[in-house]
């Protein structure tokens, strides 16, 4: 009795949902607002003495985060934006986080991560292609802002490392036809998450269209192929590597990045999934199975 009521426990505590609002007014090159608003600093993270965004790591220790600083910082640019007047200030947030990131940006074209990702199997030293994705986006903003060129070369570097094969340490799984599965965490086998990838797309887009190429038609076809297998039926999985639903509100994230990517792409495959996702959202009995399930798969796994 004690499993079980710890199981509806955990059921009942992650029925909790955030909103994740999507930019109505986002355009395809990114000269705005990001696809998604982002309100605050992400959960578990925190600014260091330089503003940088930084999270904490298996062992207490603090480390800057890519994905996490810009998400920040897209927030924070599209709260500047909304601000009339010439000011430069109020972009000031956004402008640490940018610099850090062209600062630090390695002869890769990435940011490595310094943690590993026991979920995945992944030991630290890791490429990300959510932040490769969203530090584009990051960095076309703060060279739109600023004018400086080492920004704008900043984002080739960045969708250069997106788009190598993870073969040769990049972070793009490409199929026969060349199309990119674009992974936040490169694992072997494939982790396919799917929030990771829309947002890694959001960048893709963006970069793209200023720069006249076509990887993310390509990006955006296969990841339209391949939703259907992040759809339960009656909820969404946060992943291809693990069969159990995703958390609530990573769903409800799902709904919005889809919603976003609609928008972004023209695929009418997005919208029709997140209106189906969103109404299951809505939905009690989902919610309640959906964390059932996973509370239920996740103790299997932990205990099996």
């Amino acid at each position: 009795m004690t499993a079980v009521r710890t199981l509806l426990a955990r059921g009942v505590r992650d029925l909790r949902v955030r909103r994740y609002p999507v930019a109505a007014d986002a355009r395809r090159d990114g000269r705005g607002p990001y696809p998604l608003v982002w309100t605050d600093l992400p959960g578990g993270t925190g600014l260091d003495e330089r503003g940088v965004v930084v999270a904490v790591g298996p062992a207490g220790e603090r480390y800057p985060n890519p994905v996490s600083m810009c998400l920040y910082a897209l927030g924070e640019h599209s709260r500047a934006l909304a601000v009339p007047g010439p000011d430069r200030e109020r972009f000031a947030s956004f402008l640490t986080q940018a610099n850090w990131l062209r600062a630090h940006q390695d002869s890769a074209g990435g940011w490595r991560y310094p943690v590993p990702v026991p979920r995945y199997g992944v030991t630290p030293g890791w490429y990300s292609g959510m932040a490769q994705g969203m530090a584009a986006s990051t960095l076309l903003r703060a060279h739109d802002l600023t004018g400086e060129r080492s920004f704008l070369d900043a984002a080739d570097g960045a969708v250069d490392l997106l788009l190598r094969p993870v073969s040769r340490g990049g972070c793009a799984d490409h199929d026969r036809l060349g199309r990119p599965f674009l992974e936040e965490c490169p694992a072997d086998p494939p982790s396919r998450v799917l929030n990771g990838a829309l947002f890694a797309l959001f960048g893709l887009v963006e970069h793209q269209s200023r720069r006249g190429g076509q990887a993310d038609l390509l990006a955006a076809d296969r990841l339209a192929e391949e939703l259907g297998g992040f759809d339960l039926g009656w909820w969404s999985r946060y992943d291809l590597r693990w069969s159990w639903p995703a958390s609530a509100n990573y769903h409800a994230l799902h709904v919005s990045l889809l919603r976003a990517a609609a928008a972004l792409t023209g695929l009418s495959v997005f919208a029709r999934t997140a209106d189906r996702w969103s109404r299951q959202l809505r939905d009690p009995r989902c919610q309640l199975r959906a964390r059932l399930v996973k509370a239920t798969r996740v103790w299997q796994h932990r205990h099996g």
